[in-house]
């Protein structure tokens, strides 16, 4: 092995201890309790040298949320890939995002925090980020290398959520072409519809348990009921 292999290899691993220490961090104590120091002092470096390997707290928050989402994105290209049907592929699609909120639901939460408002992701993007997004999911446009005006990290989320979103719109096409989901139903609408559910029900406000509760439902059950009655607005 060559030297500069070697070093490569050194960095790489470094990199990934830091953020095995900072993740550990960040799900225990919450990112704003955390800082560069308590992360450095954790992992038995300086300071100084922990900023050689990330620029900022936020980078690492940032390479901790992209662990998830990969993960994600694996579980659902998995889950989707071995099923035939348009339906049941979405179907799929939302057992995989159930099964990753369990398993992984401390990834989850962090994902949900970058995209509370917490981080002000909109200056990283973009005036045309839409239009770009449009255009590389419908017409196999690759998103240009200075689309976003962000660091990698944020880039490789992006890009990995334009795959998961891709690929729940694709299984409702081919079920709209199949003839299991209505055609006359906009697929657009439903993947954003059926996202914004995925995403938000593993996060349901403790209040709204409260009333789910109240009404004799566990939360289980509230789910099930829930997804059945959406599923009524586009399945035939």
């Amino acid at each position: 092995m060559s030297v500069s292999n070697w070093k490569e290899r050194e960095r790489e691993q470094r990199c990934n201890d830091i953020l095995d220490v900072a993740e550990t961090l960040f799900f225990s104590k919450g990112y704003d309790n955390v800082s560069m120091n308590s992360i450095a002092k954790e992992v038995g470096l300086g300071k100084s040298t922990l900023y050689i390997y990330f620029d900022n707290k936020e980078e690492l928050f940032y390479a901790v949320v992209l662990r998830g989402v990969n993960i994600l994105s694996f579980m659902i290209k998995e889950k989707v890939g071995k099923e035939d049907t348009g339906i049941e592929k979405l179907n799929a699609f939302k057992k995989a995002y159930e099964k990753f909120i369990k398993k992984y639901h401390e990834y989850f939460q962090a994902y949900n925090y970058l995209k509370s408002g917490r981080f002000d992701l909109n200056y990283m993007l973009s005036s045309d980020y839409s239009e770009i997004l449009m255009k590389s999911m419908f017409y196999s446009v690759h998103i240009p290398s200075n689309f976003l005006n962000a660091n990698e990290t944020i880039k490789e989320i992006f890009k990995l959520r334009e795959k998961i979103f891709f690929t729940l719109y694709k299984s409702i096409k081919l079920g709209i072409k199949e003839g299991t989901i209505r055609s006359d139903v906009d697929p657009l609408k439903i993947t954003i519809l059926q996202i914004l559910i995925c995403e938000n029900m593993g996060n349901l406000p403790f209040d709204f348990r409260m009333i789910i509760e109240g009404q004799g439902l566990n939360y289980v059950n509230f789910t099930k009921e829930l997804d059945d009655f959406v599923s009524q607005l586009y399945i035939k």
